[in-house]
């Protein structure tokens, strides 16, 4: 019994410590990201933006994407519901998509919009570092300057 309570308290903290972070979180505000930043752990469980690519078809409840850095994640289509967003559209075609961070290499996508057949994802990765460096940070808002820390 004490070993169950001791994983219900840890697993409660935190449970509410996720929960804050998300709540934390100013409406409609949600950092950039690519792959790279995805995968470093530092935005876990918050919403997010990535661009890219659809790596092909779905497969089953989730689909391939790759970010504009070339990295490619796991999107989760859970909470869309039966139609994959690029379904109909060109395989060039450049999606943002707005999800929330499961883990490292996967979000569960809430959100899709078509950008572009035509977009230089390489300008949009550089785009995303000025964002995050300090040096520019007077310029941009609290969730596309600064690494969120915890």
């Amino acid at each position: 019994i004490e070993e169950t309570c001791r994983f219900l308290a840890c697993f409660t903290a935190i449970f509410n410590q996720q929960n804050n972070r998300i709540m934390n979180q100013p409406d409609g505000g949600y950092p950039r990201l690519n792959a790279a930043m995805l995968a470093s752990g530092q935005y876990a469980t918050m919403i997010v933006s990535v661009v890219g690519k659809f790596a092909g078809p779905a497969t089953g409840p989730s689909m391939d994407f790759v970010c504009c850095d070339g990295g490619r994640i796991a999107v989760s289509l859970e909470h869309v519901g039966d139609q994959p967003p690029n379904d109909g559209q060109p395989p060039e075609m450049v999606f943002e998509l707005i999800g929330q961070v499961v883990d490292g290499q996967c979000i569960a996508m809430f959100v899709s919009r078509e950008l572009s057949t035509d977009m230089d994802l390489g300008v949009y990765n550089k785009m995303i570092s000025v964002q995050e460096s300090p040096k520019f940070s007077q310029y941009f808002g609290e969730y596309n300057s600064t690494m969120v820390t915890n």
